[in-house]
């Protein structure tokens, strides 16, 4: 199993940020989803599940994306997601947005990827953690670049 928690400032609204995160606006900081469509519930609800297709490279793939939490509260925002990926990944991750300030926010990113058979657990075994770490940092980034972008 691979986790990963990180958290960095951002500056600019708790509310800017947080649009972000709609799922209207989800492809501006998660580019290599082609689409994220509504299957079930209601968008930026808890229980709500999407389709999304995403691409890596050449390869695309399609799953089914479940919001397992959903809070917008003034002061602290949060959004817990998990999907199945191509039956030996099961990804959960969760974002936490905390108001600071009037012009800042802290953003937190954690989750957990776990194999779910043999092959899953030795990909996760064989994957190195420096570029698991990046790719994490790397998402963090463009969320703050997106966000200050308007700021």
């Amino acid at each position: 199993m691979v986790k990963w928690k990180e958290e960095m400032l951002i500056e600019a609204p708790i509310e800017q940020v947080w649009s972000l995160f709609q799922d209207e606006q989800i492809q501006r900081i998660m580019p290599k989803i082609e689409s994220h469509e509504l299957l079930e519930g209601k968008n930026d609800a808890t229980g709500a599940k999407h389709a999304q297709v995403y691409t890596e490279g050449k390869q695309q793939q399609r799953y089914i994306v479940e919001t397992l939490s959903y809070v917008d509260e003034p002061g602290r925002k949060y959004r817990e997601t998990a999907f199945v990926m191509g039956q030996m990944f099961k990804v959960r991750y969760a974002f936490t947005l905390e108001k600071e300030s009037a012009q800042r926010t802290r953003f937190v990113y954690e989750g957990q990827n776990k194999g779910m058979n043999v092959t899953g657990k030795m990909m996760l075994l064989a994957g190195s953690k420096k570029a698991a770490r990046n790719t994490v940092l790397n998402f963090m980034n463009r969320v703050k670049d997106q966000a200050e972008r308007e700021n």
